[in-house]
């Protein structure tokens, strides 16, 4: 009843109009500025009663389709074009773009335009399957890292022989990128745009979270950095280094940046959940800035440790100085995985090249959500000590089981000499 009564109001108030100006020549300019706030069934009647109104004569009346697109009043025979309309159906079109329509030589329009030209809406809606396919992989990649990074985890807490500060700077970076997989999963689970639109504070605190989590991987690799420069290029004595100066460096100097940033977004961007950015507004650059800058500065570490590598350490063959070849191995693949991901945000080609888009789309899907595998593999799978202290523990499992196997199969067997049976006993008891 209340669309019913709007509709009608409506169609009085054009009837009022078209009456007190029906001298008045309209082009579709006047339509446009009349039908701002009009329904597309209301437009549709205006249709019907501005097309009858001039039947005679080798004119085509101005019209307005079903779409919504204004056709003024054109000569016969001619082809009118008019630009692809804003939006239709809630989905935006290029503008730049033209629609073409016939005005036929009695005096009346073709039945339909054509819309070809109008082509945003297939490719906003391939975009939609695209992302819709590039959030299934986030999902796998997220999934198939953070089993690996559970058990990357487990590997490095089980293994007690290999606790050297090197390891536990793998492990804490693993934690870390397990607690960012578990809040990029919470974020998934919980955000939708009900709860983005309320803007609570528990989301707020989901988002923060996340972001805390996502910095101290980077300062966790820049431990990592720290770590391979002093031991290989300043050639100090890696026992001068201690756990507490990496947890600070790892755990602590990410949560007064993340302090910083929740402020900054309370008082100056306070909505959706802290998630996004508003025009104008830069306070996502406060945690993204040091996240900038320590890759710059592991960049440079990594440099240097290749330049001494390829110098000093070459000829060398001691255990100590195979693995920091193998870990400046696996960090010159995680950083640049780490900063290329990251700085794909920054390059972000947006709607206008739907070919580039859709690329940046997968590309940053499947590095962002696969990082933690790749940690889990470099850091843990293929570390050769892992895989020795691994293998010397399955070979003392293994003795352990084959030493069981020969103490109780000779006591499963009887093979006494001396065993009588019960038919011998009678027999000679017997005689």
């Amino acid at each position: 009843m209340f669309l019913m009564g709007s509709f009608c109001s409506q169609v009085l108030w054009v009837w009022m109009f078209l009456s007190r100006v029906s001298s008045v020549q309209f082009t579709c300019e006047t339509l446009i500025l009349l039908s701002t706030n009009l329904t597309v069934r209301t437009l549709a009647f205006l249709n019907q009663t501005l097309t009858v109104g001039n039947t005679s004569g080798v004119f085509c009346d101005l019209s307005v389709d079903g779409i919504g697109t204004c056709w003024p009043r054109s000569a016969a025979g001619e082809l009118v074009s008019r630009p692809c309309p804003e939006q239709f159906n809630g989905i935006h079109y290029n503008t730049s773009n033209q629609v073409y329509r016939q005005c036929q030589s009695n005096g009346s329009w073709a039945a339909r335009g054509n819309y070809s030209q109008c082509t945003e809406i297939i490719i906003l809606r391939k975009s939609k399957l695209h992302y819709q396919v590039a959030l299934s992989v986030n999902y796998l990649g997220h999934c198939v890292s953070l089993g690996a990074l559970l058990l990357a985890f487990t590997v490095f807490m089980r293994l007690r022989s290999i606790r050297c500060l090197r390891n536990i700077i793998h492990w804490n970076l693993i934690s870390a990128f397990i607690l960012r997989n578990t809040t990029w999963f919470m974020v998934q689970f919980t955000m939708n745009p009900a709860v983005t639109e309320g803007n609570q504070v528990w989301c707020r605190l989901v988002t923060s979270a996340y972001n805390y989590f996502h910095v101290t991987n980077f300062f966790w690799m820049f431990g990592e950095g720290c770590y391979l420069h002093t031991a290989v290029v300043l050639t100090y004595s890696t026992d001068k280094l201690r756990k507490w100066m990496f947890i600070a460096i790892g755990w602590g100097i990410p949560f007064p940046i993340i302090v910083a940033w929740a402020f900054g977004k309370l008082y100056y961007d306070n909505e959706k959940c802290w998630f996004g950015k508003r025009a104008g507004v830069y306070t996502d650059y406060i945690y993204q800035g040091p996240m900038i800058l320590v890759l710059l500065i592991n960049f440079v570490f990594l440099f240097n440790i290749v330049r001494i590598l390829m110098t000093k350490l070459r000829a060398s063959t001691t255990s100590e100085t195979i693995q920091y070849r193998k870990a400046v191995k696996a960090t010159l693949v995680l950083l640049p995985l780490l900063g290329i991901t990251y700085m794909l945000f920054f390059v972000n080609p947006g709607a206008e090249d739907q070919v580039a888009q859709i690329v940046f789309i997968y590309f940053n899907s499947i590095l962002e959500s696969f990082q933690g595998f790749f940690v889990s593999v470099f850091y843990c799978f293929l570390n050769s000590e892992v895989r020795s202290a691994l293998r010397k523990r399955y070979l003392r499992w293994q003795d352990r089981n084959s030493f069981r196997s020969r103490v109780v199969r000779p006591t499963s067997v009887p093979t006494s000499p001396s065993r009588v049976s019960f038919h011998s006993i009678k027999q000679t008891s017997d005689l």
